[in-house]
């Protein structure tokens, strides 16, 4: 019987994409509906001989991941494993001790996990977060500042692919805009003071659409000769 934590025995032929991240990545119960991660939506945008892994979670920060799940999930990452990391949503999150790491924190410790996914020799993609829709004179406030950068910065310094799904949903957002926003976003919350959003279905299918986009974009060896741009709605 399978563990919580247990990836599938790798099939023959097939790439296997292990994604972790928050929650506009994870996976969410159909009792609700209304909200999805993008992750869910890979498997329709890529042949059957792609797995998607989702080990993404609500509330994923890099200090989490590295607190709680990290070792089990590296322990199961198999030697040309393709890992998707999207972090940094959850770490600037001064208010939550658990989730918040520095900008230097989350740098440091980032390239770690890297490093270690390396050591397995599998193929590590780092991901910007996804944008919020915060509108401010019909244009997106950007809330993750420096955290963004250091996402790149550490991208270049090890290596390894990025994705810069806030630049991509960056300039879809602003396309458009903000009387728009709430068909591919749901307001979560009921903090006052931090408004946060999800994905709906129409969104998620947007953002899975983005990451694979730009992954024939770039040109990434095995995975991008497996796309296959169709979705059902």
């Amino acid at each position: 019987m399978c563990v919580a934590l247990c990836l599938p025995l790798l099939c023959m032929g097939k790439e296997r994409l292990v994604l972790i991240g928050d929650a506009s990545m994870a996976p969410h119960s159909i009792a609700n509906p209304d909200v999805r991660g993008w992750g869910e939506k890979l498997p329709a945008l890529f042949t059957d001989k792609v797995e998607v892994v989702n080990f993404a979670q609500a509330g994923e920060s890099t200090h989490t991941l590295v607190d709680v799940r990290l070792k089990k999930i590296i322990d199961q990452c198999q030697s040309g494993d393709f890992v998707v990391l999207q972090l940094g949503q959850n770490d600037l999150r001064d208010d939550h001790g658990n989730m918040y790491y520095t900008a230097e924190e989350m740098a440091r410790q980032l390239a770690n996990i890297v490093a270690q996914l390396q050591k397995k020799r599998t193929k590590v993609i780092l991901c910007t977060p996804i944008v919020q829709p915060y509108f401010k004179e019909d244009q997106i406030v950007l809330r993750m500042g420096v955290y963004s950068d250091v996402i790149r910065r550490v991208a270049k310094a090890t290596e390894t692919y990025l994705i810069d799904l806030e630049v991509l949903t960056l300039n879809w957002m602003n396309r458009i805009g903000e009387q728009n926003a709430s068909l591919f976003f749901k307001h979560v919350s009921t903090d006052t003071q931090r408004r946060e959003y999800m994905l709906t279905e129409a969104g998620a299918t947007e953002v899975s659409r983005m990451f694979v986009e730009d992954v024939q974009a770039q040109k990434i060896k095995k995975l991008k000769k497996q796309v296959v741009l169709s979705i059902e709605q």
